[in-house]
Parts: structure tokens; C-alpha cells; sequence
């Protein structure tokens, strides 16, 4: 059965081709854009087909070949469309390929001003970075999509790309800039009654980035954190972090990990927390060893 679907959107293609390259003189004069159209019509249907057998290359190129022709009749939502669905065929099998469709579907989408999409497209291909471990390139696109979601309106899926920045920063050694990244999350989501409950986690996590940064202002930090969000006094996390700084002034090592055990048995900790809190952990083993 996949093969037979296969064969026919190999057809379909050739078809979409002849279409292109007509034979005669006169052929060519006449009906140049139906034909054009023609193949598109050809091209797309061979890339739904090439789908449905996960030939995900071979689809990725017809959606391309169609996208291709959609700019020449100037018809760029369709490119735009066209070109997303070849870089999602290529992310399959290719994911430099994939990223080199979703760049241009975004170059299209941009001209017809559709600044959400392209918001999203950014995020998915800063989502593919990540996976990739190219942590520089990730942070540039999260940017990007945050820049546009925030000017969209759409300020939540904003938060959500730069809470992706301030981990990746954080993890780089840029500490001052997740932590004002964290902070900022965090005061938009006090600002609603809704949301107002996840504000705990953003300021643990700008607390642990200072745990790592500078010990000597946590203290005063917190205090700050507990004015802002007075619930977050008495929460888990608040206490944790006082815990934790304690362990490192009295140079504690196994209360330090005995603590973090504890609030994991209960609360679960990522693993950006952990790489953090391991990080934080270092000082009081640099102490002990000078």
C-alpha cells in the first residue's frame, strides 16, 4: 500500500514538471499561469502523499518545490505556508535543512504582517536548537519570539521564551541578566490574580541565580522577594534557599545535600535546578579546600 501512494506522488511530481516544461512552440505562449498553478496544485498533493508513507525528505522537497513556485506568482501566504510545511517534513530527517525553511516561511509571513506566526516560528526553531545543544542560537531566537509575542499582545508565551533565556543565561554565567529575566516574569505574574501563584517559582529561581552570584546579598534579597509576595515567606522554596546559605556559611556540605533531598522528596527539582544548586554548592567546597 505505501508503496503505491509512494509511486503515485512520484507521478504527481514528474506531472507537476511536465507542467513546467511544456513541449511546443505554442504550448508555451499560452496558459503559463494555469500551469504554474497546476504544479503547485501537483507539487502539494505529492508532498501530502510523501507524508503519509514518512518519506519526510522527499515530501519536504515537493512542499519546497511548491513554495518555490508560489513566489514567483508573488502569492506569499501560500510561499509562507508552503515553506513551513517543507521545513516540518525536513525536521524529521534534516534539522540544518529544517531551520533553512523555517527562516524563509518566516521571511513571508514577516512581508504579510503576520507577527505571531512568526513569533511561533522563531520558537520552534529555537526549540530545535535546543535539542541540538547550540544554547547560543536558542537564546537568539527565544528573543526573537518573545520580542514579538510581547508586541502582539500576547504576553504569557512572551514570559515563556524568556524563562527558556534566563535558564539558558543562567547556565552561561550571565547570572545579572537572569536574574532581572526571572524577576520580571514574576512581577508580570503578581500583576494578575490568576497567575499570581506562579510568581513563587520565577523568585526561586532569580534566588538560586544569586546563591551562585553573590552570597552576601541573598539575605537582603529575599527579604525583598517576601515584601513583593508576601507568600512566599512561609513557601518551601523561601526556606529552602535561607537553608541552603546557612549550609554554606557553615560550610555544611551534607546539610546542603540533605536539604535539596528533602524539598526534591517533595517537590520535584529540573534538572536546570539541580545543575544550579550543584553550582551554588561549590563554594563551600572551594572554602574548605583553600
Amino acid at each position: 500500500m505505501a508503496s503505491h501512494i509512494e509511486n503515485k506522488a512520484i507521478q504527481l511530481r514528474n506531472e507537476a514538471a511536465k507542467k513546467l516544461n511544456p513541449n511546443g512552440f505554442f504550448k508555451s505562449l499560452f496558459g503559463g499561469g494555469n500551469r504554474t498553478e497546476e504544479a503547485i496544485e501537483y507539487y502539494t498533493r505529492a508532498g501530502n502523499l510523501f507524508k503519509m508513507t514518512k518519506n519526510w525528505l522527499q515530501a519536504g522537497e515537493a512542499f519546497a518545490d511548491a513554495a518555490d513556485l508560489n513566489c514567483k506568482r508573488e502569492d506569499f501566504l501560500e510561499a509562507a505556508i508552503n515553506y513551513y510545511e517543507a521545513a516540518n517534513c525536513f525536521k524529521k530527517c534534516n534539522v540544518t535543512k529544517s531551520i533553512e525553511y523555517y527562516l524563509k516561511s518566516i521571511k513571508y509571513y514577516s512581508q504579510i504582517g503576520r507577527f505571531s506566526t512568526v513569533a511561533k516560528v522563531h520558537q520552534t526553531i529555537a526549540e530545535l536548537m535546543e535539542d541540538e545543544r547550540d544554547l547560543q542560537g536558542a537564546i537568539l531566537h527565544y528573543e526573537e519570539a518573545a520580542e514579538l509575542f510581547h508586541t502582539e499582545n500576547h504576553r504569557a508565551m512572551a514570559n515563556k521564551c524568556l524563562q527558556k533565556v534566563a535558564e539558558f543565561a543562567a547556565l552561561e554565567g550571565k547570572y545579572q541578566k537572569a536574574i532581572k529575566l526571572f524577576q520580571d516574569i514574576a512581577c508580570f505574574d503578581l500583576s494578575s490574580s490568576l497567575l499570581q501563584y506562579n510568581a513563587k517559582e520565577y523568585l526561586f529561581r532569580a534566588a538560586i541565580c544569586h546563591l551562585c552570584n553573590d552570597l552576601e546579598v541573598v539575605e537582603s534579597v529575599i527579604n525583598r522577594y517576601n515584601e513583593i509576595y508576601p507568600l512566599f515567606k512561609d513557601s518551601k522554596e523561601c526556606h529552602l534557599i535561607l537553608c541552603l546559605l546557612n549550609c554554606i556559611d557553615q560550610k555544611d556540605l551534607e546539610g546542603y545535600a540533605n536539604a535539596i533531598r528533602t524539598y526534591d522528596a517533595t517537590s520535584k527539582l529540573t534538572m536546570w535546578h539541580v545543575t544550579m544548586l550543584l553550582r551554588a554548592k561549590n563554594s563551600i567546597e572551594n572554602t574548605n579546600i583553600r
